[in-house]
């Protein structure tokens, strides 16, 4: 019976979404027309009253408008009986009678007496009627209240607004909140302020009847593990369901009423949890939300008592209500704040103090809580204005007087203190956090104000035992420390000691936390004081050299001076203090091998910091430090150099930096070791500081020191013509001799940037020198100096072209990957440069470099396929970005020197320029679109014998589909199957597998009705079962997953975009590349087995096209110099080509 009830019940409730049409329809109609066949009672009941009013209506000549029909049934409902059908039926029908009446269709007047008329009955026969009934009646009044009635007076909705307040905390779900909501649209269509003044008093007086109930349900204290619910009687259920009208009518209460309502919450809010904690909660936070500020303000101590209250009690309290108390607390000091800010800085070590209590709590509350203490603490501890207050002169935190600001920090900082203090062990994560941003805010002021937290930390730290996993974040925090105070002052509080009698160091553990953290230094505490106390450590460590203790002090001595580069991150004296500290470099470099590094990076991070560029890493095998990104641009931000700071240290760092660079080029080279990139990179910033030609001079003395005779040549060649030098004669220090001319190149290319026309003819003799004298394995030097050379000095190129270019393709590829890449980074501006002249002659020689870059796409190494795929993308990527007109000219251009290939007589060139088009489109897939002439003459190859041009060009087809559109592979789809589906019935050479993924990939770009459509007659049976096969995959896979329970990422799903050089080199392998012996295998096997015949009787069935494009278009020019290309790799220094370009 209970579930009959419930399901009519529902059916009821379908009233409100039924949506019926105003104008000629009849209403009555409509309803017969939905509810003819229900044989639900009160559908009929519903029905038989329409059809009542509507005979009503007819008889007194009514058209059977809303209006007529509202009158009708408001009369019906005044007149009527105590019959709960009859008023159910009649309310149900105002329900929906009423929200069709046009807005003028009712008069202020009969709006209230309806009103009136319709509390009757649901007040009195409330507890007869249905849940729907009775939510239609208070529909029905809240819609007549908002739509139609005086809202300037209140007389005309005291009725139905008492109504709506009665049963907006009524025990029926349903019908509490549509009174509710009805409640909450009439207060927010009130503007008269005397008729909110009357709503809010008449709110308030419901609160002030419920007051005894609500004191006594606040102080009553909820057993863990029981339910709210259970706790509320029926009869106290209304008193709770009080304060969800106040949530939902506080923004709109008048101010004096929010006032004593906020008055009213603070009193019922016990420090523990209670039944109406959460609904005390919401009203407050409503409160915070939506009043004016200076109405809280007044009653803010008292809130704030109340919330810290509660979160002393944490343990026993809800995790859900501590978030949202602490949430509310700083809502409440946001709010102080903006009216009386003496208040905030007053009551904020009272918050912190019962936050930082739950930092120790469950995770997620101590990690809610961590955030609002940070935010507090931004918001409220300002460095400025402490310094304004506060001054460092006092160095006693008890001499230390200020205002407001100086006083609420200090107290912050006792509460943090007490906090660590309580900790066992090291603190949580959440709790160092906080502590750190509060040492940082309090910036220089942290050496007095936070002393007692340095020194517990410290604490924490020799506790800890050197274990770097428990005290990683305490040395974040003392890290805080460093940057807010300083190494000085820091040092200061936490020295660093030798203890003579026990032979140890004391606070060494600080040592890496100083190399991470210190910022913005000076380089005269570390020349007057962190060296000096170096020294002595490493002197004192020579008494007892073997012993455990004296290799510590000379470990501690060591990293003393490894500081070096902390110290060189943004010193503030650098026009002061750098000739000093170069002359200290110097001893480092000649004397103390260990230090070599750290000047190398110190070096860097000066020149770059002060030319604005990223500094290299100065970590020299630690850890790094875990600081987040957004902290890591705050500190960036607040170090760095003005313009006029950074010219005036660039002026510093050119005065002293010859010697210093005369020093490395001295140490680095004449000892014959390969040069460290770092001491690479620190002579290229020093060199970039001075002069071309105290470069140049710096150049010059050191060839001549390797051979007055012999090197001293070299100047008196740089203004002749381009004469080849004579080659050196073997002999027994050839090696030593090779080392030594290696470590002059490095040092040349360091002085690359900014160098002037002389100097560049002097590095680039060098070079031409090495070229001639070096074996091809020695030549990295060489092709690396080369390279900066070109893309540094634009007019180099230009004038050197030619020369440039014979020389390097006299060589063939080097073996190491470091070289080829520097030899095609030479290729990428060289090729630039020739396709943008218009000399005919320079455009000749780029055919050279792309048919070096064409036979390497072929090349059995992966770093030389690697290196040519770059440079091929580079060199279009460089027209691309070229002006509009030009680009679009040059692009095209090389892409038809890339064509004229396919007209070689070699498959092995031809296949070779298909790889290079395959690059292309990857890169740009609209290359095809725009050239149709291009697809038509690649596809023709399909019709060659050659096995080799087929896999390249089925490659080309794959990396085609994969990377266009699908909008844009629509329009290709019919060519692109015509040619390759023929290949489909040839499964030798993996032929038949190529092309059913490449129609897989259309199917899925696609969809199969477009790939069938496209698809010739005589091969839609290889479609139909490349179809079968994929859903019998699908359908596999999805067994699969549902057997296993695996969950796969949605994005696995889509066809994954190959990087361009993984289809080119994957392409290459395929192609026939040297080094897959398993194709070589299978490709003499089938030699062996297959006549030849039977490749050609498979492509029978192809189609006969006419000639290609290129036969018929390509000017005889660009065909000839491909040929021409093609045959120039028959040289003497190139025949380690010829079997290739004779395939």
């Amino acid at each position: 019976m209970a579930a009959l009830e419930a399901g009519q019940q529902n059916r009821a409730d379908e009233n409100d979404e039924i949506a019926f049409k105003d104008g000629d329809t009849d209403i009555c109609q409509q309803l017969m027309d939905r509810y003819a066949k229900s044989s639900a009672s009160q559908h009929r009941h519903l029905v038989a009253t329409a059809a009542a009013i509507r005979s009503i209506l007819t008889s007194e000549s009514l058209p059977p408008s809303p209006p007529a029909f509202f009158a009708a049934a408001i009369s019906s409902v005044d007149s009527s009986t105590a019959d709960p059908m009859a008023i159910s039926a009649l309310l149900t029908f105002l329900s929906l009678v009423i929200p069709l009446v046009p807005p003028e269709g009712i008069s202020a007047t009969m709006a209230r007496e309806a009103v009136a008329v319709l509390v009757k009955p649901i007040e009195e026969e409330g507890d007869k009627l249905g849940v729907a009934s009775l939510r239609a009646g208070v529909k029905c009044i809240g819609t007549l209240l908002i739509g139609f009635c005086d809202l300037d007076d209140w007389e005309s909705l005291q009725v139905g607004f008492a109504s709506l307040l009665k049963f907006s905390i009524d025990k029926r779900p349903k019908v509490r909140r549509c009174a509710q909501e009805c409640l909450e649209k009439l207060f927010g269509s009130l503007r008269s302020s005397a008729v909110i003044k009357e709503a809010s008093d008449t709110v308030y007086a419901l609160l002030e009847e419920y007051k005894p109930v609500l004191s006594e349900l606040s102080s009553t204290k909820i057993e863990e593990g029981s339910k709210v619910d259970s706790t509320l009687k029926s009869e106290n259920a209304e008193a709770a369901h009080v304060l969800n009208v106040l949530s939902a009518t506080i923004p709109f209460l008048s101010g004096e009423v929010s006032s004593r309502v906020f008055s009213e919450l603070c009193s019922l809010m016990a420090s523990q949890f209670s039944p109406l904690t959460r609904q005390i909660l919401k009203a407050i936070d409503a409160l915070f939300k939506n009043s004016e500020d200076t109405l809280i303000v007044p009653e803010i101590e008292g809130v704030i008592a109340s919330l810290t209250s509660y979160l002393s009690l944490h343990d026993k309290n809800p995790a859900d209500t501590i978030v949202h108390v602490t949430n509310l607390l700083k809502s409440s000091l946001e709010k102080a704040e903006l009216v009386e800010p003496t208040l905030c800085l007053k009551k904020l070590p009272l918050v912190c103090g019962s936050l930082a209590g739950l930092l120790t709590s469950t995770d997620e509350v101590a990690s809610q809580t961590s955030i609002i203490l940070k935010d507090l603490i931004s918001s409220h501890i300002d460095t400025n204005n402490l310094l304004t207050e506060g001054s460092l002169t006092c160095e006693d935190d008890n001499n230390l007087t200020g205002g407001d600001n100086i006083n609420a920090a200090r107290c912050v900082c006792a509460v943090f203190e007490s906090t660590l203090k309580s900790c066992d062990g090291v603190p949580k994560e959440h709790i160092l956090s906080v502590t750190a941003l509060l040492i940082e805010k309090l910036g220089e002021l942290s050496y007095i104000l936070a002393k007692n937290i340095i020194f517990k930390l410290a604490e924490m730290m020799k506790n800890a035992n050197g274990a770097t996993s428990s005290s990683e974040h305490v040395q974040e925090c003392i890290g805080s420390a460093v940057v807010a105070m300083g190494p000085v002052r820091l040092l200061t509080l936490l020295p660093i000691t030798l203890h003579a009698e026990s032979h140890s160091c004391a606070n060494a553990w600080l040592i890496p936390i100083l190399r991470r953290y210190i910022v913005g230094s000076s380089l005269e505490y570390y020349i007057d004081h962190i060296v000096p106390l170096a020294q002595s450590l490493m002197l004192a460590s020579k008494g007892d050299k073997k012993s455990a203790q004296g290799k510590e002090l000379r470990a501690c001595g060591h990293e003393l001076l490894r500081l070096l580069p902390a110290f060189c991150n943004y010193p503030v004296d650098v026009p002061k203090k750098f000739g000093s500290l170069a002359k200290l470099m110097v001893k480092f470099i000649k004397k103390k091998s260990f230090m070599h590094e750290a000047v190398a990076l110190s070096l860097q991070m000066l020149v770059n910091q002060n030319k604005r560029m990223p500094k290299p890493s100065t970590d020299m095998d630690e850890p790094k430090a875990n600081i987040s990104e957004d902290a890591k641009s705050e500190l960036e931000s607040r170090f760095h150099y003005s313009k006029k700071a950074s010219t005036k240290n660039m002026k510093a760092l050119a005065s002293s930096s010859a010697e210093l660079l005369q020093t490395l080029v001295d140490v680095f080279t004449v000892s014959g070791k390969e040069i460290s990139a770092d001491f690479k990179a620190a002579i290229g910033c020093l060199a970039s500081t001075l002069d071309s030609s105290v470069r140049k001079k710096i150049l010059i003395s050191l060839l001549n020191k390797f051979d007055p005779a012999g090197e001293s040549e070299i100047e008196g060649k740089v203004n002749q013509s381009n004469d080849s030098m004579d080659e050196e004669k073997e002999d027994s220090s050839a090696t030593k001799t090779q080392l030594k001319r290696s470590a002059v190149l490095d040092l040349a290319s360091s002085f690359v940037e900014g160098a002037k026309e002389d100097l560049l003819e002097l590095i680039y003799s060098l070079v031409r020198q090495s070229f001639q004298a070096t074996d091809e394995a020695d030549l990295h030097g060489a092709y690396d100096t080369l390279s900066r050379v070109l893309e540094e000095h634009g007019g180099f190129c230009s004038s050197h072209f030619a020369e440039v270019i014979e020389m390097l393709l006299r060589h063939k590829t080097p073996e190491d990957a470091a070289s080829s890449e520097s030899r095609f980074a030479c290729f990428h501006v060289l090729m630039a440069h020739g396709i943008q002249s218009s000399s005919e002659e320079e455009n000749e020689k780029a055919f050279l470099i792309l048919n070096e870059m064409i036979l390497t796409l072929k090349d059995g190494k992966e770093e030389h396929r690697k290196s040519a795929c770059d440079t091929l993308v580079m060199v279009y990527s460089t027209l691309k970005n070229l002006p509009a007109d030009t680009g679009d000219e040059l692009c095209p251009k090389l892409i038809n020197m890339i064509s004229g290939y396919i007209s070689g007589s070699s498959p092995h060139i031809r296949s070779g320029a298909v790889s290079a088009l395959s690059v292309l489109i990857y890169k740009d897939p609209e290359i095809c679109l725009s050239s149709p002439e291009l697809l038509s003459s690649v596809l023709s190859l399909l019709h060659t014998k050659s096995i080799e041009i087929i896999k390249a060009v089925l490659g080309f087809v794959k990396v085609l589909v994969s990377t266009s559109q699908a909008q844009d592979l629509q329009s290709l789809l019919q060519n692109l199957l015509f040619e390759i589906l023929p290949w489909s019935s040839v499964s030798r050479h993996y032929f038949r597998s190529k092309v059913t993924i490449i129609v897989e990939i259309m199917v899925r770009k696609c969809g199969t009705r477009a790939v069938q459509l496209a698809t010739p007659e005589k091969h839609k049976s290889f479609i139909q079962t490349v179809l079968e096969n994929r859903s019998g995959k699908s359908k596999e896979k999805e067994e699969t997953n549902d057997s296993q329970t695996t969950s796969i990422d949605p994005s696995s799903r889509e066809p994954r975009k190959r990087n361009y050089r993984e289809a080119s080199e994957r392409t290459a392998k395929q192609d026939g590349g040297i080094g897959h012996t398993k194709f070589k295998r299978q490709k003499t096997t089938h030699h062996q087995n297959t006549p030849a015949s039977d490749i050609n009787r498979s492509r029978t069935t192809g189609p006969k096209r006419k000639a290609p494009w290129w036969k018929q278009k390509l000017p005889e020019t660009i065909t000839s110099q491909a040929k021409r290309c093609g045959s120039h790799r028959r040289t003497d220094s190139g025949k380690h080509n010829e079997s290739k370009l004779s395939q």
